[in-house]
């Protein structure tokens, strides 16, 4: 069944590419296709700005997955008020005409990613693991990256490309509203969908936080099977990391059961995460959104901060590892981790 979805997949995501979206030469060696990647062919300027408020002599290619595994720009008309019910009609035409382009353009540079992936995998030996090569050196931050954002995101296409069919430019208004975000694709989320979802987290992150879980150093330190761990600390990690949905919660039927491997998986996730960082040379030379992302994947606030504050707060992070477990970093707020 699995096999199947995937070559539906496949299937699909080919017959985008009769029109190439990304100025990329098959003769060029990888690493140079990837700097290709770094930014869309259409809007760069768009692109440009929002993404990369740092100055580009800091961004680092190895560390920062190309920018065609984010969200493309979403160019939407602007409207002006009292307009006549037909010019209404041509402005609402004309934004879903901008949204069904920013999927199209997602699921296209989707496509480019996947082909990526794809001679990425010849680099790692069979057997092994992105983590594992990543950790080996075959792999950098960003080609790791790379490889776990397209996965996610292709086994998402077949029900996304269904609602596509079936709703056209309603799209984003069906998904917003009956909560399909898990069916599409991350690089086809729209900006309100994203923000959406960021602040949910952060408000369940806070209430679970007010709940009192705090862990001790010696508490997690101490557990090798994220089995053993006490329950409280198990729901506070999951709720934090966004490791089930928070309808189990309101009718009272957690699944504990499921938790203590979605939760060694995320820890790894993290660890290798922490470790390509500091190989590559620290947070300082992630780009503005790629310090979202890794801030969100450690349960960390990012709505309304400032890119120096996050900065500083993974920083924080990588730092504080070094002296206490992921647990229960995780467990605490950032003023309450151990400082050297």
């Amino acid at each position: 069944m699995l096999l199947a979805r995937q070559n539906f997949a496949l299937c699909v995501l080919r017959s985008y590419s009769s029109q190439r979206l990304l100025a990329i030469s098959n003769h060029k060696p990888l690493p140079f296709r990837a700097l290709a990647l770094y930014s869309y062919s259409t809007q760069s300027k768009a692109i440009t700005h929002e993404h990369q408020t740092q100055p580009p002599a800091q961004l680092s290619l190895t560390l920062n997955p190309p920018i065609s595994t984010l969200p493309p720009p979403l160019l939407l008309p602007t409207s002006e008020p009292n307009l006549p019910a037909t010019e209404k009609l041509k402005f609402y035409y004309r934004t879903g005409k901008a949204y069904l382009t920013f999927y199209k353009t997602g699921v296209k540079a989707l496509w480019q990613n996947y082909k990526l992936l794809r001679q990425l995998r010849l680099r790692i030996p069979s057997g092994q693991s992105a983590a594992e090569a990543l950790r080996a050196g075959l792999l950098s931050r960003g080609e790791y990256h790379l490889i776990r954002r397209t996965k996610s995101d292709m086994s998402r296409v077949p029900i996304f490309i269904l609602v596509l069919a079936i709703c056209g430019e309603f799209t984003p208004i069906v998904v917003l509203f009956l909560g399909l975000s898990g069916a599409v694709p991350r690089i086809c989320h729209v900006p309100r969908q994203i923000d959406g979802a960021r602040e949910k987290a952060e408000a369940r992150r806070r209430e679970s936080f007010r709940e009192g879980t705090i862990s001790s150093a010696e508490e997690t330190e101490k557990v090798e099977d994220m089995q053993q761990l006490p329950r409280p600390i198990m729901l506070h990690v999951a709720r934090s990391l966004g490791l089930y949905s928070p309808l189990w919660d309101k009718v009272g039927a957690t699944p504990t059961i499921l938790l203590p491997r979605r939760i060694h998986k995320a820890v790894e996730r993290i660890d290798v995460d922490d470790f390509a960082i500091e190989r590559g040379g620290g947070v300082k030379h992630l780009s503005e959104e790629e310090l979202k992302l890794a801030a969100e994947e450690r349960g960390l606030d990012v709505v309304g901060r400032p890119t120096d504050e996050l900065g500083s707060v993974l920083g924080r992070w990588i730092d504080a590892r070094k002296r206490a477990s992921t647990i229960d970093l995780l467990c605490k707020r950032p003023s309450a981790w151990p400082r050297a």
